[in-house]
């Protein structure tokens, strides 16, 4: 019976071997890191123990942008239905409840919210996904993305890179960016690759965006297909900066330059509504840090 075993065993090594795919490589199984699902009543805010706010127009945060992010319900909130929801809504300077943004910031036509995991949890190679749905409308900027944490080798954008799983634009719906940024390729020559929907637009149903991290190699997925990536030798003779941690960030931004400064202010409100996100170990590769 030991021969027997002995001889099946040598077998199925033989034959992974034959495939390609090493005895290591075989017993390597993925898990879930960590998720967020966003079942909690409607009208809950995004789980303080993961994600902070950000607060204010940031002087148009570096992109022209045209609106103030709030830590207010109304602008991002659970709905009761299993999606956390960021909406933008139009600034009235007429109601005193806005006056408090409008006396001030003149350039802000929307209140909106932003989270990020800054300072609480960070990220390492793996999986990254979220199942979300994104807004139409001209000057209506969707995101989710990571920044890298500031260490000794860098101090900030975009030395310390930036990845971006997914932006749309609200005028064209039809196409998805997924960008890297780092030193001496952010902003416009950002190494970008794109998707195009064909007939249906994004913003009619909910997607899957999808980053697969590994040391030296990024690849971007939506629904599952592959969309591009860049690895250290493709931005040679620039700096890969990703193989450090990094920290997610969920935003609706309204105007700004992603979409070519274009705002259709007629819009009474927009929303991004996001169903979950998961991450998970790639290759054994993977690491999620709690602060």
């Amino acid at each position: 019976m030991k021969i027997k075993t002995r001889l099946l065993i040598s077998g199925l090594v033989l034959a992974l071997v034959g495939l390609g795919v090493t005895p290591t490589q075989a017993v390597v199984k993925d898990k879930l890191l960590w998720a967020q699902y966003f079942g909690e009543k409607a009208g809950s805010k995004a789980n303080s123990k993961f994600w902070s706010h950000d607060i204010g127009n940031g002087n148009g945060w570096g992109n022209n942008e045209q609106q103030y992010y709030t830590d207010k319900v109304a602008n991002l909130s659970t709905n009761g239905k299993g999606q956390l929801v960021i909406k933008a809504i139009k600034l009235d300077i007429d109601n005193p409840k806005d006056n408090y943004i409008t006396y001030w910031c003149i350039s802000c036509e929307y209140s909106s919210a932003k989270i990020s995991t800054r300072d609480k949890l960070t990220f390492k190679y793996g999986s990254i996904t979220a199942r979300a749905m994104v807004p139409q409308g001209e000057g209506m900027w969707p995101a989710f993305w990571m920044l890298g944490v500031p260490r000794n080798s860098c101090d900030g954008w975009p030395s310390c890179g930036e990845i971006d799983i997914m932006e749309v634009r609200g005028s064209d719906t039809y196409h998805a960016v997924q960008s890297l940024h780092g030193p001496g390729y952010s902003g416009g020559a950002a190494r970008s690759h794109y998707f195009t929907s064909a007939d249906i637009p994004l913003h009619t149903k909910y997607h899957t965006y999808r980053v697969d991290w590994l040391p030296n190699s990024i690849k971007f997925y939506i629904d599952d297909n592959y969309v591009g990536g860049e690895t250290k030798t493709s931005v040679a003779p620039d700096s890969w900066v990703y193989n450090a941690e990094f920290y997610l960030i969920l935003n609706l931004a309204t105007g700004g330059n992603f979409d070519g400064g274009k705002l259709d202010t007629t819009i009474q409100s927009a929303e991004l509504k996001v169903d979950w996100i998961k991450y998970s170990t790639l290759k054994g590769y993977g690491k999620l840090t709690k602060y």
